[in-house]
C-alpha cells in the first residue's frame, strides 16, 4: 500500500499568521504612517507582487528572490524589494509625466533568508521614492521624512532612535583614487560591515592611501559636529582626491538642509556606511532603535538604476520594517475595546449606541459569568467588560483583578472608556 505523506498546515518558514491585536496596530501603524506620506504630498502606488527576473539584476537580491515560472515558462520572482519595481513602473507608466516623481508605497516583500531573530521571508515595508532629482535637498527632505514618520510614532531622538547617515560616493571616490585594484574587494568588504578584511586589504597600499583606507570607516560621530566632515576632508586632501571632495561638499549640503528641517539631532554620520546593496551611488542611511540589533529603515540615493529601462532619472528614497518597527514603539495606553456580555435587545441596543460614540464594542450574545467574560476579554485584550443593568443602567468595570464594576447611565461610557484610552485620569 502506498505510503501517504501527511500535508504539513503550518506556515512555511519564515512566514507567520499576524493574529490580533498585532494585526490590528499593523493596519493601525500604516494608517499613520500612510498619513504622513500625504501630507508630504507623496502619491501611493501599488506594484504587482510578481516581476520578471530580468526587472530585478542585482545579484544578492536574484539570489534571495522566490522564483516561480509562469504558464509560458518565463521566469518571475515575488519582488524582493520595493525600488526596482518602482523604477520600473515610473520608467513604463510616468514617461511622459514631468518628474520629479513622489511615490510611496505601504507593501510586503519577499525574500529567500535564514530564518531567525529579526529575519522573515515575507517583510512589511512602507517607504517612499524621489524620482527626477539630483537635489541634496530632496535627500536631506526624505530622511526629515524618515524622521517625522518615526516621531509621529512616539520614537523620539536621540534617546529612542537614530539616524545613521553615509556617503558611499565619498569613500567609492577615494578608492578609486589611491587603490584602483582593491577597490571593489574593499567596498564588499565594508558592505558586509567587515573592517578586519578592509584592514587587511589596506595593507597592500602605500602608507598615505591605506591611512584613509583604514581610517575613513571609522569616522563616527554627530552630524552636528563637524569634527567628522573635517577629518574625512584632510583624508581626502592629502592625496588630492577632488571627487571625494565633492561628495563630501554634497554631505555638507545634505547636513544644511537637515538643521532646516529641525532633524539633525537624529542623525549620526558614519562614513564607513556605504549600503548593502549596489545600486547606491550617494547618500545612504540606516535607522536604529534602542534595544533592536536591527535596521528599522534604509535608504538612499540611486543615480543609476532607472537606466536600465531607459530613462536617465535620478533617485532617492527609503524603506521602513514596519514589524521591526512595531517591536520598538512605546506601549500604548488601555484598550478602548470593550466586551458587552448578553443583554438581548437591550445590550443590542447598548452597543449601536456606544460604536456611535466612537467606542468599538466586541457583543457576546451569550451570557457570561464574571469570570468567564474576564478571561475571554483578556484573551482579545479588550479594556472592559460592561454588562447591560436596569432601566438604561450598565454595569462597568475594567479588565485588571479585583476591578469591580460601577453602575451608570449608558451614555457616560464613552468618555469613561475615552478618557482613560487617551490618558485623562477620572
Amino acid at each position: 500500500m502506498d505510503r501517504v505523506t501527511p500535508r504539513k498546515f503550518a506556515t512555511t518558514p519564515g512566514t507567520r499568521d499576524v493574529l490580533p491585536p498585532e494585526s490590528t496596530r499593523l493596519v493601525e501603524v500604516q494608517a499613520r504612517i500612510r498619513e504622513r506620506f500625504r501630507l508630504f504630498g507623496f502619491g501611493e502606488v501599488l506594484t504587482p507582487a510578481l516581476e520578471y527576473s530580468e526587472v530585478i539584476e542585482e545579484p544578492r537580491l536574484r539570489d534571495a528572490s522566490f522564483k516561480l515560472f509562469d504558464p509560458d515558462n518565463q521566469m518571475v520572482m515575488l519582488r524582493p524589494e520595493m525600488t526596482t519595481p518602482i523604477a520600473r513602473l515610473v520608467s513604463q507608466r510616468l514617461r511622459n509625466s514631468p518628474p520629479p516623481h513622489k511615490l510611496s508605497y505601504v507593501l510586503p516583500v519577499y525574500r529567500r533568508a535564514d530564518v531567525g531573530r529579526g529575519r522573515s521571508a515575507e517583510l512589511y515595508q512602507a517607504g517612499v521614492e524621489v524620482v527626477g532629482s539630483r537635489s541634496a535637498q530632496e535627500d536631506a527632505a526624505t530622511i526629515a521624512l524618515l524622521v517625522d514618520v518615526l516621531g509621529s510614532l512616539g520614537l523620539r531622538a536621540p534617546e529612542n532612535f537614530a539616524v545613521v547617515l553615509g556617503q558611499t560616493a565619498f569613500y567609492e571616490a577615494y578608492l578609486r583614487h589611491v587603490a584602483p585594484e582593491t577597490a571593489p574587494e574593499v567596498l564588499r568588504a565594508l558592505a558586509a560591515k567587515d573592517l578586519v578584511a578592509v584592514d587587511n586589504l589596506a595593507a597592500g597600499s602605500s602608507r598615505e592611501a591605506a591611512l584613509g583606507v583604514r581610517g575613513i570607516p571609522r569616522l563616527v560621530g554627530p552630524a552636528s559636529d563637524g569634527a567628522v566632515l573635517e577629518e574625512a576632508a584632510r583624508f581626502a586632501e592629502r592625496v588630492g582626491a577632488s571627487e571625494a571632495l565633492a561628495a563630501l561638499e554634497n554631505l555638507r549640503e545634505i547636513l544644511r538642509h537637515l538643521e532646516a528641517h529641525e532633524a539633525l539631532g537624529a542623525v549620526i554620520l558614519d562614513l564607513g556606511l556605504i549600503g548593502r546593496h549596489n545600486y547606491y551611488t550617494g547618500a545612504v542611511y540606516e535607522a536604529y532603535a534602542a534595544g533592536l540589533g536591527f535596521t528599522i529603515a534604509n535608504g538612499g540615493r540611486y543615480d543609476n538604476l532607472l537606466e536600465r529601462f531607459g530613462q536617465d532619472l535620478p533617485a532617492t528614497g527609503f524603506a521602513i520594517y514596519l514589524e521591526r518597527l512595531l517591536s520598538v514603539l512605546p506601549e500604548e495606553g488601555p484598550s478602548d475595546l470593550v466586551v458587552l456580555v448578553g443583554g438581548g435587545v437591550e445590550g443590542a441596543e447598548n452597543a449601536g449606541i456606544l460604536r456611535a460614540s466612537g467606542v468599538p464594542v466586541l457583543h457576546l450574545c451569550e451570557e457570561l459569568s464574571p469570570a468567564e467574560a474576564l478571561r475571554y476579554a483578556r484573551s482579545v485584550e479588550a479594556g472592559w467588560v460592561l454588562y447591560s443593568g436596569a432601566e438604561g443602567s450598565v454595569e462597568l468595570a475594567p479588565v485588571r483583578e479585583g476591578a469591580e464594576p460601577e453602575a451608570l447611565p449608558v451614555g457616560e461610557v464613552a468618555g469613561r472608556v475615552m478618557g482613560e484610552a487617551r490618558g485623562v485620569v477620572r
